[in-house]
């Protein structure tokens, strides 16, 4: 028994000299983030800042930095942290409970992943605040609420029909289809035009999904990109979705072409080599960024595409070039020879470096450290930031924590979101 007690008194003690050993707590709570650089240096140094360790200090910053904002900033900080609103519920809804700005911001975030207090915050649909207005109608999301949804859909206030299209989209109520259908053809706001289109996909008959179709021709290319998204819906493929994805794939270009031509590769069947076909087409031609795209969903495995991103690996275009080697990286054939190309541009002074060295870290590739090391002193906060995300693509979370302590806020608080939704996953 004695041994036993002396053996659990050890590793007690071990803990909390493990959670006590992080320097960086202290100024991380205080938001002391010049003493906090030098004390997370000397962590990093002596190798305390474990996964849980970055953990916390990603917790503390974000809690600081939501909690003693106020006025504008406090509304910026939210909107920066609102993709980690999940992570950060507690401060949130603290926020949320306060009666600045900020707080009816903090609500609509956590109601949007299923978070906060609906039905308290329901009451507020005749608030003469429209950020609180919007807030009320965002919890509108059952078919006994939908008198009251639809109305706000057609809402002088745009924050207001933009909230009742989310709450419709979760509803999923046929009732709400004709004013869905409306809106989409001619809500002012491109956004909720977008948002519409995808609540009327999830309850959308073989009428409305043909109406859609008749939106195209004037549709922008942001309404374009999600029609035939929202086409690939369950609900909508249900209903003739898929034949004008297909219409899509094989007479349109660009970014639309490509989106379908995943979709009808995920469809699977005889839709799988109209979707190569779309996918070979795009990876060749048009803007640098969608080809980026059609070559990371390309089925190397199939005839034809190994020879082309082989040629894509060597072309002008340095993101594309980029692209087509970390492609390569995935295929036991070509994952060596890729890899060092991959490293040979991102030591280069090259327009195509930065590019590599991300590309490096989300394979895996380690080599990259050292190169990473030198961007992270970089007096481009871009950079930084940058090579924060490249640190925790390869899973240096210890190294990535030391922008929580970055002299510019926005790096801090993407940051602290980055490391906690790694931590999530």
């Amino acid at each position: 028994m004695r041994l036993q007690s002396i053996a659990t008194l050890i590793l007690v003690s071990a803990l909390t000299v493990g959670c006590a050993g992080v320097t960086a707590s202290r100024p991380a709570r205080e938001g002391n983030y010049e003493q906090m650089r030098a004390a997370i240096q000397d962590d990093l140094r002596h190798g305390r800042l474990s996964f849980g360790a970055t953990q916390d200090l990603a917790y503390t910053v974000s809690k600081r930095e939501i909690k003693v904002a106020k006025d504008a900033e406090a509304v910026r900080h939210i909107r920066l942290m609102k993709s980690c609103t999940r992570e950060l519920s507690g401060p949130f809804e603290q926020r949320a409970g306060g009666s600045d700005r900020a707080a009816p911001i903090a609500a609509m975030a956590l109601l949007n992943v299923d978070r906060g207090s609906p039905g308290k915050w329901r009451s507020r649909l005749d608030s003469t605040d429209p950020d609180w207005r919007a807030v009320s109608v965002r919890t509108l999301t059952s078919k006994s609420d939908g008198e009251n949804r639809r109305k706000a859909m057609v809402d002088h206030d745009q924050q207001v029909r933009m909230a009742a299209m989310l709450a419709a989209e979760k509803a999923k109520d046929p009732a709400d289809r004709p004013v869905l259908l409306d809106a989409a053809r001619h809500d002012p706001d491109g956004v909720i035009r977008v948002t519409a289109i995808r609540a009327l996909a999830r309850v959308a008959t073989a009428d409305d999904v043909s109406a859609m179709r008749d939106m195209w021709a004037l549709a922008t290319p942001q309404v374009q990109q999600w029609l035939v998204a929202s086409w690939g819906f369950p609900n909508a493929l249900e209903h003739g979705g898929g034949r004008y994805v297909l219409w899509v794939a094989e007479t349109q270009t660009g970014l639309p072409s490509i989106i379908a031509g995943g979709i009808l590769m995920r469809i699977g069947g005889e839709m799988r080599g109209y979707g190569s076909a779309a996918l070979f087409a795009g990876a060749q031609d048009g803007l640098a960024t969608n080809r980026v795209l059609a070559i990371g969903m390309a089925p190397l495995q199939e005839e034809g595409w190994m020879e082309l991103i082989n040629k894509l690996s060597q072309e002008a275009e340095p993101v594309v070039r980029v692209a087509a080697l970390e492609k390569l990286v995935t295929h036991p054939k070509t994952r060596e020879q890729a890899k060092e190309k991959l490293h040979e541009s991102a030591k280069s002074k090259g327009p195509e470096s930065a590019e590599a060295k991300q590309a490096m870290a989300r394979v895996g590739d380690r080599r990259v450290t050292g190169l990473l090391d030198v961007d992270a002193k970089s007096k481009d906060a871009a950079v930084r930031q940058a090579t924060m995300r490249s640190f925790v693509a390869l899973g240096d979370y210890a190294r990535a924590s030391v922008f929580l302590a970055d002299p510019v806020v926005t790096v801090r608080l993407n940051t602290a979101c980055t490391l906690l939704l790694a931590g999530s996953r």
